[in-house]
């Protein structure tokens, strides 16, 4: 019972975030490009992903916005392993848009 009042305690404290880079106000016609996960470890202190390349990924186009978020899938995801080993991976979902 106590593990289980712990587990609820702590889901209902958990959170989502959302940071926005705006380029452009938001009234421009964006088109999303791509959409990933990107992985943190050891307590979000080293980046297991490759940084963002806005230019790989938009091309000749202009990015408008980048969201990183962490969404309720990555908060799932991170206190499924924190549960095993520990607070080790934080992902993030990472959204480019591009005009």
């Amino acid at each position: 019972m106590k593990k289980t009042i712990t587990l609820i305690s702590a889901l209902m404290l958990s959170a989502c975030t959302t940071i926005h880079f705006d380029k452009e106000p938001a009234a421009t016609t964006a088109v999303v490009k791509k959409e990933e996960w990107h992985h943190n470890l050891v307590l979000a202190l080293y980046e297991a992903s490759d940084p963002v390349a806005l230019n790989n990924i938009c091309g000749e186009q202009e990015w408008v916005t980048v969201k990183t978020e962490t969404s309720f899938l990555n908060g799932l995801a991170s206190s499924a392993t924190s549960a095993v080993v520990g607070p080790l991976w934080t992902p993030k979902t990472v959204e480019i848009s591009c005009k």
